[in-house]
């Protein structure tokens, strides 16, 4: 099956939330207890320009979010990991929007930054930001430069 991408619609909801709250659970969540509200399936989506969502046949597999040219989120599916789907997302990002690209990853999200980093993203600044009223770091990003091509 081949991998698709579709702006966002409201029937989508349900099944964006879910993967919004078992990715952050399985990756940075854990790290940030006072936020766990957050992580429910059921917690509102943050409001953002524009999402997009990734589908394997009538599945959803992974969206993300955009505000202009910078990433707000992207979350794949636990189950459907380590399959190139976050990198085909970031292809998708890419070629659509073209660069420079920014996004804040979550210090605790180390996973993550690897995956930026493979996509070629390297890391501008550290700083802290409020998340469920509390201080959080976080690495801001940046994919600037030229495209170089095919990456992993």
């Amino acid at each position: 099956m081949t991998l698709r991408f579709r702006p966002f619609t409201e029937e989508d909801r349900p099944p964006c939330q879910a993967i919004a709250s078992s990715a952050a659970m399985s990756s940075y969540g854990p790290h940030l207890p006072h936020a766990r509200h957050f992580f429910q399936p059921d917690a509102p989506l943050e409001d953002v320009e524009l999402r997009l969502v990734a589908c394997l046949g009538g599945t959803i597999v992974g969206f993300v979010d955009l505000n202009g040219r910078h990433i707000s989120n992207l979350f794949v599916d636990p189950r459907h990991q380590g399959r190139g789907h976050g990198t085909a997302l970031l292809r998708h990002v890419e070629a659509r929007f073209g660069r420079p690209l920014t996004l804040a990853c979550f210090k605790v999200n180390e996973g993550a930054r690897r995956l930026y980093e493979r996509y070629g993203f390297t890391v501008e600044s550290e700083r802290e930001i409020m998340f469920a009223g509390r201080p959080v770091l976080v690495w801001n990003m940046v994919l600037d430069g030229p495209s170089n091509g095919d990456r992993a």
